[in-house]
């Protein structure tokens, strides 16, 4: 492998015990070892999951054995906690008052319960709570896994070679499936139209930086434009045949000489006056889907991965117009 390959790989990583059998399953790419070892997460994309070689985004012994690695054959390297996450620091454990925990938004409206294992986040740092009584509450804010010796299983698949499997890789990797974006990529520049929950997600600001950054760096594209797109909801008209009168008028009645009723001979339509009513058609149609794209790799760098769909299909009517909201990358 070489720095930079941006590939597809799956993989299974275990804190090491102290007997082979007490080994515990951290994270997985493989959905039925997750369901299996009960780690598996709703809503998490399972299966090969893709990653830029050397990039920096896995922990140092496992980036080292991937570049090292025969692609198709499953690899196994077990790496110490100072090429991992390196040792827990007994000074990055700190103690807080029970009043300022329960201000945190993650206990502020009551459903959390303050107790050994939550998660907080305090001052922007990621911490666990390891103890807590009516007064004060102790917080570990070292890695989950700081001091641990870590092992893994993993096999490296295919190799993204076109400048379009490229941009399709590193969308994925931050935001979920490629297909969730419409892109077109010519030479050295990629066009890419967001998704529907790019426009409203907070986190996309940072997110495409990223996306930005990778593409320029490892998949050789010097121009990334991305584009919202708004489109106008088609004004449906109805036709309302009920209640109209005829433009004729009613139809009359006289009366003969004896006095017996006789029906009018009924007026020829004008020109254009068939079918006064008129019916318009149209369909728009889109299709959304969200994906909170979790790779297992989160632990290396605590990357959270997250994805959503939006396309629409026209049938043959005018569906209003599209605005689009450029921006330019170069």
């Amino acid at each position: 492998m070489q720095k930079g390959d941006i590939v597809r790989w799956e993989y299974q990583g275990w804190i090491v015990g102290a007997k082979p059998e007490e080994d515990e399953l951290f994270e997985t790419t493989l959905e039925t070892l997750a369901k299996e070892k009960g780690i598996h997460k709703e809503g998490a994309l399972y299966g090969p999951a893709p990653l830029i070689v050397g990039a920096g985004k896995l922990v140092k012994g496992l980036e080292a054995s991937i570049l090292a690695a025969e692609p198709g054959k499953e690899t196994e390297v077990t790496v110490s906690p100072a090429e991992a996450y390196g040792e827990r620091d007994p000074k990055k454990v700190e103690v807080h008052s029970m009043a300022e925990i329960m201000r945190l938004p993650e206990f502020r409206k009551g459903d959390e319960e303050v107790a050994p294992g939550a998660r907080v986040v305090i001052n922007n740092k990621a911490g666990t709570i390891i103890s807590a009584n009516p007064g004060r509450v102790r917080v570990d804010f070292n890695h989950q896994l700081a001091g641990k010796t870590l092992r893994y299983r993993y096999t490296v698949g295919a190799r993204a070679e076109t400048g379009a499997d490229k941009v399709a890789f590193v969308l994925e990797m931050y935001y979920g499936k490629p297909g969730d974006f419409r892109v077109q990529v010519k030479d050295d520049e990629a066009d890419i139209v967001l998704m529907e929950q790019c426009k409203y997600d907070p986190r996309w600001m940072l997110t495409k930086l990223q996306i930005v950054r990778d593409l320029r760096e490892y998949a050789g594209i010097g121009r990334v434009r991305l584009t919202e797109e708004y489109v106008k909801p088609e004004e449906k008209k109805e036709a309302r045949a009920e209640g109209k009168k005829d433009e004729a008028g009613p139809e009359k009645k006289e009366e003969t000489g004896e006095g017996k009723p006789q029906e009018k001979e009924a007026a020829t339509p004008a020109p254009g006056q068939e079918g006064a009513a008129s019916h318009a058609h149209g369909h728009t149609h889109e299709d959304g889907q969200s994906h909170a794209h979790e790779h297992a790799h989160e632990h290396a760098r605590e990357h959270a991965h997250e994805e959503g769909k939006g396309h629409s299909h026209d049938h043959g009517h005018d569906h209003g117009r599209g605005h689009e909201h450029e921006h330019d990358h170069g």
